[in-house]
């Protein structure tokens, strides 16, 4: 009997990375190289011959992931089939205003001129100096994508695309974006732009607001922690800046969340964003922290981990999830942690010994004994 292996997916998204000259099916499929001398006709027909393989029971390798997740008893987003829109996820370029501590040059561009400047940290997983590893692209082919996009979505149905834009920071790319949106803007549904909400001017966000119906723009907030404990898991966070952004949404009633990543930067606030979010009843996704990983909470002691539930008040299910680990971490873990967060302090002027908040300072005074042992 041959198992169902089809995925509606793979026909109603699609992701262009530009910057990166990379385009998948889904958000989770392996992406492959986009070739200038190529149109983007050649990949549909590619993942076209994709579907129709997985509706014939063939495990793809592009679709691994997915795969993986079933082997382990897991629902897949294969399984979960949740989109059923035409999503078209577009990376324009890298450009960003903050270095977020479990980020990468791919996606920020003040990762890029640190990394360009100083190298990859030392003492870290090779994961980790792979993530940091950033080929930079040519706006020649960038330019030629764009207009590959605009033509596909030119040829769709009025008001049947959702466009999620990401980056990079979004509202920085105001030249790019403006252009395209104004060639697709009839053909679009929704909009839907990740953003930190925090870009050194207003004057793209402005300006959407204004150019489309509010009730085709939805925001993703990235957002880790209170507003004045941000800047410290994303190195360049303006508290000011970010408050008068978002009072702009709300007043203008525009359709928007939080997207939060869990990690050791963050848990020593989480209570108090916690409270902050109740209080505001802002809808709010907690994930974990994918890369790196020596930053997750499975590399924090469970004692220091149940100083932080003893301070919780009603902590949303999802984050009690990411933080039960009894599992206690390896000490070439910890080392590692303790490796990248000091280059990471170093890089952004952040110093840790004077974040006001002490269950943060006694970790940091642990992490920096545990290291000291080591040495002598």
């Amino acid at each position: 009997m041959q198992l169902d292996k089809s995925c509606d997916t793979k026909l109603s998204q699609k992701v262009f990375l530009l910057h990166l000259g990379q385009a998948a099916a889904c958000c989770r499929s392996t992406p492959i190289d986009l070739e200038t001398s190529r149109n983007i006709e050649f990949y549909l027909e590619h993942w076209e011959q994709e579907h129709q393989q997985l509706q014939q029971g063939v495990e793809i390798g592009s679709c691994e992931y997915c795969w993986k997740k079933e082997r382990l008893g897991l629902i897949s987003e294969r399984q979960k089939q949740q989109e059923r829109d035409k999503v078209i996820e577009i990376y324009f370029n890298n450009v960003c205003n903050h270095m977020c501590s479990y980020c990468s040059p791919k996606f920020s561009s003040v990762w890029q001129e640190s990394i360009d400047k100083h190298g990859t940290f030392v003492n870290v997983s090779k994961s980790v100096k792979n993530n940091q590893i950033f080929t930079k692209d040519t706006l020649t082919s960038t330019d030629h994508w764009i207009e590959q996009l605009s033509k596909y979505i030119s040829h769709q149905e009025d008001n049947s695309v959702a466009l999620r834009l990401l980056g990079g920071e979004p509202l920085m790319q105001k030249k790019s974006l403006q252009k395209f949106l104004k060639l697709t803007s009839k053909k679009v549904k929704k909009i839907i732009i990740t953003t930190n909400l925090n870009p050194p001017s207003n004057r793209f966000l402005s300006w959407i607001l204004d150019a489309f119906p509010l009730e085709k723009l939805q925001f993703n907030v990235s957002l880790d922690a209170t507003v004045e404990y941000n800047s410290i898991p994303r190195a360049g966070f303006d508290p000011k800046r970010f408050e008068t952004n978002l009072a702009l949404l709300q007043k203008k009633q525009v359709e928007f969340s939080f997207a939060s990543v869990v990690s050791v930067l963050s848990v020593f606030d989480i209570n108090n964003f916690c409270q902050w979010l109740d209080k505001n009843q802002f809808n709010t996704i907690f994930s974990r922290i994918n890369n790196p990983d020596c930053l997750s909470l499975d590399c924090v002691p469970m004692t220091f981990k149940q100083k932080i539930l003893n301070t919780l008040h009603n902590l949303p299910e999802s984050v009690k999830i990411i933080m039960h680990n009894p599992q206690e971490p390896t000490l070439l873990k910890l080392f590692e942690q303790y490796h990248y967060l000091k280059q990471y302090f170093a890089r952004t002027n952040i110093d840790p010994t004077k974040i006001s908040n002490p269950l943060w300072t006694e970790y940091w005074h642990w992490l920096n004994d545990l290291q000291k042992q080591k040495i002598s």
